[in-house]
């Protein structure tokens, strides 16, 4: 199997050179090949010129992409997977980063009639200064998750995950006592990349729109419920439709059936809430949750998720 490796950092005395070196070997050790485009050695384009802006935003096809681009496109294709390694600067990949993907991503390889494969698994491995706690306090690490997979990603990967090696600056302690332990980590996603995901079942970063409720709900096709996890506690931000803004909290048991309470307000203005509990089922290869709900009001109803894929 094979590994393209984006690596994006602007020097070689750096704690994210040591994740690549470290993930490399544990690719080599397992008897996979690998391709490194290093992006700050090589120079990276990051500008979009005028023409390749006019050309990706009138949906053409050509002319054909430049030919530095049109390297990196046969990098991805010619590979397995791809695992994307950089530091995290204010909340967002370095600028050679982005402008790679505002480049690579072209009409007519990355969307439109797509020439680009769908890749085994996309790996991102993001080192950052700050701690995980407030990554995650703030919502950080959920926006960066939400940019990289969600949007840049989406459906390009059949599996798709994001690793963050926090509290990594300078500075901090934690920078000497999870060093290793860091590098370890690393050199085991290598090793493991291609291997068959063990992970358990979580709803931390999914994504659910309705698609049946009673006539007295008001969830909709166009509401959109954004999911996270920790433990067995979970919790969501839903809107759309005649729902302005709304949020739930709850607990996962051992069967994934989901206990939570529940709030929102429409759009004439009421804010209203309720329970709900929620069970899980697999339906045409998607995964849905066929809820029993009930107003705090005493109205009760029943509707069904189902994730974005």
């Amino acid at each position: 199997m094979k590994a393209f490796i984006v690596y994006c950092h602007p020097s070689d005395d750096s704690f994210t050179r040591n994740v690549r070196d470290a993930f490399v070997k544990g690719l080599s050790d397992a008897g996979h090949k690998f391709e490194i485009s290093d992006l700050y050695k090589m120079d990276f384009k990051t500008d979009m010129s005028e023409k390749e802006y006019v050309r990706d935003a009138n949906y053409r096809t050509s002319p054909e992409p430049e030919s530095d681009v049109l390297a990196e496109q046969l990098k991805i294709n010619s590979a397995d997977a791809i695992v994307f390694i950089y530091p995290v600067f204010w909340t967002e990949a370095p600028a050679k980063l982005v402008g790679w993907f505002d480049r690579v991503w072209s009409y007519g390889f990355a969307y439109g009639q797509k020439t680009m494969k769908t890749l085994d698994r996309a790996l991102f491995l993001a080192t950052a200064g700050n701690p995980r706690e407030r990554l995650e306090q703030f919502g950080l690490l959920e926006s960066m998750k939400r940019v990289m997979i969600g949007d840049r990603f989406h459906n390009r990967a059949k599996r798709c995950d994001f690793v963050v090696f926090d509290g990594m600056s300078r500075e901090k302690e934690s920078r000497k006592t999870d060093w290793q332990k860091n590098l370890d980590a690393a050199y085991a996603m290598g090793r493991d990349l291609f291997a068959e995901a063990t992970e358990p079942f979580s709803l931390d970063g999914r994504t659910f729109v309705a698609v049946e409720n009673s006539d007295s709900g008001e969830v909709s096709a166009q509401t959109v419920f954004c999911y996270h996890q920790k433990g067995n506690t979970i919790w969501a931000e839903y809107s759309g439709g005649s729902i302005v803004k709304g949020f739930l909290v709850g607990t996962i048991d051992s069967a994934h059936h989901l206990h939570f309470t529940y709030q929102h307000i429409n759009n004439e203005g009421v804010l209203k809430s309720g329970e709900c509990r929620s069970v899980p089922k697999t339906e045409n290869g998607k995964l849905r949750f066929h809820e029993s709900w009930k107003w705090t009001g005493g109205e009760e109803g029943t509707s069904i998720i189902e994730e974005i894929n």
